[in-house]
């Protein structure tokens, strides 16, 4: 098969190479119904920007080889079965603008270094089993416009960590054990237009 061929045949099955150095860039498999698990091979796909694997049945855990792809820049695995941790090595993917794990099986804590991921504009995390509450590092993801942890089972209160995110324009918390009152630096947010608690999900105790 020659090479033009060859990269048609890649793109039909959602796998798009670079032009220049016809290597793995894109990897689009969403609602293709694949069951398995996500190889730690992929961490050597070092050109990949975009993996999008959601609505599929995919199981295991996500390996810390993900950490690898520093140029990756949006992570879709939602609609899901995977397991265990996130990684802490998602910190090294720098150019990351979205993190789309909502509806898995995932649990544990949310790793502190997502904190540092500050090209981050999308991070939906709904739908997992996480330990803790709101996490503080949220405020150093100045870029963020859509925030979404509905039903991850997070407790404590309603940190105030709102205060730089300026660009916020989704922010979904509901089905959680948050409990105080509702952050006055959320009023800082102007384009976010959530005028009732009940937006939310969220029903203060104070």
């Amino acid at each position: 098969m020659d090479e033009e061929r060859l990269l048609e045949l890649f793109f039909a099955l959602g796998v798009t190479c670079g032009s220049r150095h016809h290597r793995v860039t894109i990897l689009d498999l969403s609602s293709s119904g694949l069951i398995g698990w996500l190889s730690p091979s992929v961490g050597n796909l070092s050109f990949l920007r975009v993996i999008r694997l959601q609505n599929n049945s995919f199981s295991g855990e996500i390996h810390p080889e993900i950490g690898r792809l520093f140029r990756l820049r949006e992570l879709r695995l939602s609609n899901n079965s995977f397991t265990g941790n996130i990684p802490a090595t998602i910190m090294n993917c720098s150019d990351l603008q979205v993190l789309h794990l909502g509806y898995n099986n995932l649990v544990g804590k949310i790793p502190d270094e997502i904190g540092s991921l500050s090209m981050l504009k999308t991070l939906i995390l709904h739908g997992n089993i996480v330990v803790g509450g709101i996490p503080p590092f949220i405020s150093n993801l100045t870029l963020l416009d859509t925030l979404s942890m509905g039903d991850c089972q997070l407790g404590g209160s309603f940190l105030d960590v709102f205060q730089r995110l300026t660009n916020l324009r989704r922010l979904a918390v509901p089905g959680n054990n948050l409990t105080g009152a509702i952050p006055p630096s959320l009023y800082n947010c102007s384009f976010l237009k959530l005028p009732r608690l009940q937006v939310f999900g969220y029903s203060s105790t104070t």
